[in-house]
């Protein structure tokens, strides 16, 4: 049965809600959009993104199911009830939703897969209780469990926090402020959902509630856009040097030993650093093509780009230019890692689209290359910082 009279103050409150889900839904559709856009990628940590992205989706929808049988009042009796179950379900899986995309070996050095799994099957429990019987006292007791989801959650992202740096610190930092902040609307919820208060404090408890939940999905909306890529945890330990190489003369064009910027990333902007390019540094250049010709003639694949060189103790990626095509991009690691690779491909691309016309004239240029190049520490200190 449709009952159309609707008070203004629960008029009022769903149209006050409406600024939270708009906000919302929009948002879960970019955490999906971030994740879709560097897919390509293949850095399983972005899956961290889905995380947020569900939920979002699942909080927004329940909260709105719960607030649609609660201040309009546009079913009857039972219609009511089952919408109001279906509201809290959805609510209370979010922490589900969050959890099930990161409980992935990328993520085991931070977080305990078991005990992840463990707490995601006893978060079922309080879902299957509101849906059996609604909001009863048994509902109530099942909550710690759902509590328990939010918890493991906040100290996840703490330790995710303390294990980036640069860039992607900042915003899983602001991530986790735009989430504490959803988070502390939940108790709000409940208090409402249940009737704990009679009005007016049952308003002004809604009120609030909704004000923290829109200003967590703001701050969340801000850390999401343009969302770096993900790279592994301590990545940038196995980073040694870099080498920019002119095939056609065999000469070194740019190079520089990563290990010492990465010691000095705390050191004034303004600083002149010395990055040590020494002779011994251009022999070497000359010799990583060296081992490359031999491979190709050994191995009798010439027309076939060679993207690793195995050392002892090191790995030597590959990357060649495009336009150029006689450009070759060095990067000596300890190991090898998809973050690492991107990284690579992230430094050619940059390189060539700063020093393209440069590049497109080499053989006409008689001034030192190298000094034209070295204006690429600082893009490297930044891509480092990141």
């Amino acid at each position: 049965m449709l009952l159309l009279e609707v008070g203004p103050v629960e008029e009022a409150q769903f149209l006050f809600y409406l600024l939270p889900t708009t906000l919302g839904i929009q948002l879960g559709f970019y955490f999906l959009y971030q994740y879709y856009k560097i897919q390509d990628v293949n850095l399983k940590l972005n899956r961290i993104l889905l995380s947020f992205g569900a939920f979002t989706f699942l909080m927004v929808f329940g909260a709105l199911f719960i607030n649609v049988t609660r201040t309009l009042q546009v079913f009857g009796g039972t219609e009511t009830d089952i919408f109001t179950r279906i509201g809290w379900a959805c609510a209370l899986c979010s922490p589900i939703g969050f959890l099930s995309f990161i409980a992935i070996e990328e993520f085991s050095s931070i977080m305990n897969l078991k005990l992840v799994k463990t707490i995601i099957v006893l978060g079922f429990t309080p879902i299957i209780v509101v849906l059996l019987s609604g909001t009863s006292p048994i509902f109530l007791g099942t909550l710690p469990f759902a509590v328990l989801g939010a918890y493991y959650i906040i100290g996840f992202q703490i330790k995710l926090i303390r294990r980036t740096m640069g860039n992607i610190h900042k915003r899983f930092l602001q991530f986790f402020t735009g989430e504490l902040l959803s988070f502390a609307s939940i108790p709000f919820a409940v208090t409402v959902g249940i009737g704990v208060f009679e009005s007016p404090l049952s308003e002004i408890v809604y009120f609030s509630g909704v004000g923290l939940l829109t200003t967590g999905f703001v701050i969340l909306f801000i850390s999401a856009y343009d969302f770096p890529p993900f790279y592994e945890f301590e990545w940038k330990e196995d980073l040694l040097k870099f080498f920019v190489i002119n095939q056609k003369k065999n000469t070194c064009l740019y190079y520089c030993n990563i290990e010492e910027i990465l010691q000095q990333l705390d050191a004034p902007i303004d600083l002149k650093i010395d990055f040590s390019r020494t002779s011994g540094d251009r022999i070497f250049s000359g010799g990583i093509l060296g081992i490359e010709a031999v491979i190709t003639t050994v191995t009798g694949t010439k027309d076939t780009k060679i993207n690793e060189i195995r050392q002892e103790d090191s790995l030597i990626l590959l990357e060649y230019g495009k336009n150029p095509s006689y450009i070759t991009y060095a990067l000596i690691v300890k190991k090898d890692l998809k973050s690492i690779r991107h990284f690579l491909q992230s430094l050619t691309r940059v390189f060539e689209l700063l020093f393209r016309e440069v590049l497109l004239k080499l053989d006409d240029l008689k001034e030192d290359t190298e000094r034209i190049f070295i204006g690429f520490d600082g893009y490297m200190k930044d891509f480092l910082k990141r």
